[in-house]
């Protein structure tokens, strides 16, 4: 048994943002010995809305490394999931090099993965990288939101003050073909050529206070950015409109495919795909074909299919957007939590044989000062909003709910293996678990006892 502690949310009607898990801020490594001077880059407008050039690309299938939440990094090859690196903490990204070398970047841990044993690549004297990029070069660079790190056996930085400071966060960076960095904040974009940082021109957005929040890059060369304005494309010295776009104009996570498919997904669940004959389909979630409502892009491959993480499961959408499979929670042997990051190498690998979903108990107590409290809603769901019209697991596919009795406790049944939140009515208002995920030990026809869950 564990303990669990909730604090309120203050949720009515609505409540507070979202809080996430605390990260540790120890100082930076010190910075690069050369000095890089800041130059001003030319005005570049954006032409007309235009499809991306077509690639030459001879598929062939390829492994997929995927990250579970609560339980590490994991490879799909042949339809069977293997672990390589246990990890109790979500994995942000991963990206893979030519050589085949693999990079994953986790709250509390750094990978590489080549043909021997995983090295651990992180330090403690450097922050938990955010994002991470490869070079054509093999080197790797990261961001920690407010410095660019880079990797070629050992670590340097390039200080927050370089990118203005360490209020102006960083959400995304990129190596170009030629080896140029590119780096995102909200409202700007950087580029390394040489030694020198350059600030660009973002007057091809129309917008003087536009909101960024994806950067690719694509088979050819091209940069690809997304954000509230649109999506634009850098090729050959200027900006172009790609013409793709979710529900709201906008996209929030991005991936591109050997191929040359760009994907996207923004607000709750638009899906995007360009293929790379520049034909564009949009596909809502809630309208199927998959069971799930909410869901972000991982990766698209050769082949074309999407890969995208939802309230319900992974979802895999084929080249035409029908739905090649979904992964409800307990239906793939070895995946216990939610996906959090996802990279598959060529046209990718041949898919797991589902099974009935593996389905046990999750019970625990609820308490306040130390005394049970009963008659108190419980809900359990694949992440309770702390912003709802009824209650926190209202938008969630699937979500399982009990009352608690007298003496506090309460039992859920048949709720499959996975990450689940918890949120507890005790009275008038909801309170939402802050804290850490839940229940990826459930195993098949058991029962996992959460422990006590104090209101105090």
């Amino acid at each position: 048994m564990h303990r669990l502690r909730l604090a309120s949310a203050l949720c009515a009607l609505a409540a507070c943002d979202q809080g996430g898990k605390p990260a540790a801020a120890p100082p930076p490594p010190p910075a690069l010995d050369a000095a890089r001077a800041i130059a001003p880059a030319p005005p570049a407008p954006a032409a007309p809305a235009e499809a991306m050039p077509p690639v030459a690309y001879h598929g062939a299938p390829g492994p997929a490394y995927l990250g579970i939440d609560g339980a590490g990094l994991y490879r799909l090859v042949d339809g069977t999931v293997t672990k390589l690196i246990g990890h109790k903490y979500p994995i942000k990204q991963i990206v893979v090099g030519a050589d085949g070398a693999v990079f994953a970047v986790a709250i509390g841990g750094m990978w590489k993965l080549g043909k021997g044993a995983p090295e651990r690549l992180d330090s403690s004297g450097r922050r938990s990288l955010e994002r991470i990029a490869l070079g054509p070069d093999g080197v790797l660079w990261g961001t920690d939101r407010r410095g660019v790190f880079r990797w070629d056996g050992t670590w340097t930085e390039e200080p927050a003050s370089t990118f203005g400071g360490a209020q102006d966060l960083i959400y995304d960076l990129a190596v170009d073909r030629d080896g140029r960095v590119w780096v995102m904040q909200s409202g700007a974009l950087w580029r390394l050529d040489g030694d020198h940082w350059s600030k660009l021109d973002i007057g091809f957005a129309g917008t003087s206070q536009p909101f960024f929040s994806a950067l690719a890059i694509h088979p050819d060369g091209t940069v690809v950015v997304a954000g509230n304005p649109g999506t634009f494309a850098f090729a050959n010295g200027r900006w172009r409109k790609t013409g793709l776009a979710g529900r709201y104009g906008s996209l929030d996570e991005l991936a591109i495919s050997p191929a040359g498919h760009v994907a996207g997904s923004g607000g709750v669940g638009t899906i995007a795909v360009q293929a790379p004959t520049g034909a564009v389909r949009t596909i809502e979630l809630d309208d199927g074909p998959a069971r799930a409502h909410r869901g972000d892009v991982l990766a698209i491959d050769g082949a074309g299919r999407t890969w995208i993480t939802t309230d319900n499961g992974l979802v895999i959408l084929d080249r035409d957007g029908a739905l090649a499979q979904q992964w409800l929670p307990g239906t793939v042997a070895g995946v216990t939590g939610k996906l959090t990051a996802a990279a598959v190498v060529g046209d990718g690998p041949a898919l797991p044989t589902l099974t009935a979903a593996a389905t046990g108990t999750i019970a625990g107590k609820v308490l306040r000062a130390g005394k049970p409290v009963g008659g108190a809603a419980v809900e359990l769901c694949d992440s309770p909003l702390t912003m709802f019209t009824r209650t926190p697991c209202e938008s969630s596919t699937a979500s399982f709910r009990a009352t608690t009795a007298a003496d506090g406790t309460f039992a859920l049944p048949g709720v499959p293996v996975g990450t689940y939140g918890f949120a507890v009515k005790p009275a008038g208002q909801w309170i939402i678990l802050i804290g850490g995920d839940c229940c990826t030990a459930l195993t098949a026809g058991g029962t996992y006892d959460v422990g006590a869950i104090t209101l105090d």
